[in-house]
C-alpha cells in the first residue's frame, strides 16, 4: 500500500513520465526471474540499482536539502543506504527525522500506528478493511463506463470482461470523508457494518472470531449477542486506528 502510494504516480499510470515507465518495466523484468527462476545475476542487478538510486536520495538530502523537504514529506518510505561506513546509522537516523515521513499524506493521523500497520488482531484486520473499502469505492464511475474502459483490454487479450452491479453498501459511502477521522469513526463502523452484512452474514462463524463465540453471555451466545460484541470490538479498533483515543487523552 505504502509503496504503490509512493510510486503509482510516477511508474505506473499511463500519463507517466516515460523514464519512470521504463525503469518499472525493467525492474519488473529483473523481479520476475528472482521469482520464477531464482537467478543470482538479476538479484544483484536489483541490489545494485536500490543502492544507485538509495545513494542519489542521500546526496539529495545532504545536498539539495530544499527539494528534499518539499519531496520527503509527501513520501511514506524513506531510500536510504545503510553501509559499513562508522557514521552511517547516525546519518540515517537524523535523514529519517528530517524527512518528516508522511506528513503531507492521507496516512499523517496513522504515522505510529501499530493498529493500522502491524497489529493483525481480528478487529483491526476488519478495521483496516472498512477503511481501505471507504476509500476504494469513493469514486466509482458508472457500471457501463467500467465495461467501456475494459473493451481493450477484452480485444487484446481475446476475454469478455464482465462489471457486476455494485453492492447495496456503496449507496451512500462517498458521503463518508477520506481520511478517516475521530469525528467519522461512527460513519465507517455503521458502513462497516452494512459491508459486512453483506458480504459475510455469518462472519461470526469465522475461525477468527471463535474465542468470541466461546465467551458468556447474558442471555446465551446467540448470534446477534456474538455479532454485537464483534461489532464493539471493531468500533473500539476503529476509534484507535482514527487517533480517537489519542484525542481523549489530550484533553
Amino acid at each position: 500500500m505504502l509503496m504503490h502510494g509512493d510510486t503509482d504516480h510516477f511508474l505506473w499510470r499511463k500519463k507517466s513520465p516515460s523514464e519512470g515507465i521504463a525503469m518499472r518495466k525493467i525492474v519488473d523484468a529483473l523481479a520476475e526471474r528472482v521469482r520464477t527462476k531464482k537467478e543470482l545475476a538479476a538479484g544483484e542487478m536489483l541490489y545494485a540499482i536500490a543502492t544507485y538510486s538509495a545513494f542519489e536520495v542521500l546526496d539529495l538530502y545532504l545536498r539539495n536539502r530544499e527539494l528534499f523537504n518539499k519531496i520527503a514529506p509527501g513520501r511514506t518510505l524513506l531510500p536510504s543506504v545503510f553501509s559499513i561506513h562508522p557514521n552511517t546509522v547516525k546519518v540515517n537516523a537524523t535523514m529519517q527525522r528530517d524527512a518528516r515521513l508522511g506528513t503531507n499524506t492521507l496516512e499523517s493521523r496513522f504515522i505510529g500506528s501499530k493498529s493500522w500497520f502491524t497489529s493483525d488482531t481480528s478487529a483491526n484486520v476488519y478495521a483496516r478493511a472498512i477503511i481501505t473499502g471507504v476509500g476504494l469505492n469513493q469514486n466509482l464511475q458508472p457500471i457501463d463506463q467500467q465495461q467501456k474502459s475494459w473493451e481493450q483490454f477484452d480485444r487484446d487479450n481475446g476475454v469478455r470482461t464482465q462489471v457486476l452491479p455494485f453492492p447495496r453498501y456503496v449507496k451512500g459511502i462517498d458521503q463518508i470523508p477520506v481520511p478517516i477521522s475521530p469525528e467519522s469513526v461512527l460513519a465507517y463502523w455503521r458502513k462497516g457494518k452494512e459491508m459486512i452484512l453483506e458480504e459475510m452474514p455469518k462472519f461470526h462463524l469465522r475461525p477468527e472470531w471463535q474465542s468470541h463465540c466461546k465467551r458468556s453471555y447474558k442471555n446465551g451466545a446467540k448470534s446477534g449477542a456474538i455479532q454485537h460484541a464483534i461489532f464493539k470490538d471493531i468500533l473500539i479498533a476503529l476509534r484507535t486506528i482514527a487517533g480517537a483515543n489519542r484525542s481523549v487523552r489530550k484533553r
